[in-house]
């Protein structure tokens, strides 16, 4: 195991995809301080460091997939998997040493992106008044969120043998989390009154009348799942205030042990050409 996570860092200083999605997370975390910045001297605004920290999130599943589509893919393009095989490595050992690195290398990037944010943020906003113990918490969420995206990704790229298709299914299935997370995050914030106006008397009265488009409480039970189900729906939970940090870290962990599970024991009868 250990010498499969060697050989797996050892790739990386060569890699290419890793080096943009370096550069990548350092310009993210660039562009998001000046426009809050410009934001800040424009409108006045309070910029509170904390929350740009959390911002990362709602793109960790996209870059994950990129990543771990095109790091481990060519594992099978280039015959990597069927040699470790070959040399005596354990199936198990190589699958579970592919997501290790998926995670330390996600986990890399957030860390990068973080130092960014702090290093440019603190000297331009102030250290901001979010209570140090609540953004922790929500950090701590986050690795287990993406911890739960690489066992998704490392699941499908360890069993499509093709790099090509490997890439297309991870990036378009991360994006569809973010659009299902978005619609049913979207649908749960439905207001239950809106305002309508009518003329009585040749005068405009302002009335708040039920809002057809409010879901049910059954729709917002059955909304609620999914959105807490969803990597994608739980980093934008953790924008809310009063969001539900141990509900998400259950479904994430839950997330990762499941496809873990799975993957490797579809990994093991999985046959190599």
């Amino acid at each position: 195991m250990i010498n499969l996570l060697n050989a797996n860092f050892i790739r990386l200083r060569k890699n290419k995809i890793f080096w943009i999605l370096t550069i990548f997370s350092i310009g993210v975390s660039l562009c998001i301080v000046f426009a809050q910045y410009h934001q800040m001297i424009k409108y006045g605004d309070e910029i509170q460091v904390a929350q740009l920290l959390l911002n990362y999130s709602t793109l960790a599943g996209v870059v994950i997939a990129i990543f771990t589509s095109l790091f481990v893919g060519v594992e099978y393009s280039d015959g990597g998997i069927r040699n470790k095989i070959i040399i005596g490595h354990k199936r198990i050992n190589i699958y579970l040493s592919s997501l290790v690195t998926n995670m330390i290398i996600s986990i890399f990037y957030y860390i990068l992106y973080m130092i960014m944010i702090v290093s440019l943020g603190i000297p331009l906003f102030g250290i901001g008044t979010v209570p140090i113990s609540i953004i922790l918490t929500k950090i701590l969420i986050i690795f287990v969120i993406m911890m739960a995206y690489c066992s998704i990704f490392t699941f499908i790229a360890m069993l499509c043998s093709n790099k090509t298709i490997t890439a297309i299914v991870t990036i378009i299935f991360a994006f569809g989390l973010m659009i299902l997370g978005l619609f049913c995050y979207e649908i749960l914030g439905t207001p239950r009154y809106t305002e309508t106006a009518t003329i009585v008397d040749g005068e405009t009265k302002i009335e708040k009348v039920l809002n057809p488009k409010y879901p049910s409480e059954v729709k917002k039970k059955v909304y609620q799942i999914l959105l807490d189900m969803n990597p994608a729906g739980q980093t934008y939970q953790l924008h809310e205030r009063n969001s539900k940090l141990e509900i998400l870290s259950v479904y994430s962990l839950g997330i990762s042990i499941v496809f873990t599970g799975a993957g490797v024991m579809l990994f093991q009868r999985k046959e190599l050409k």
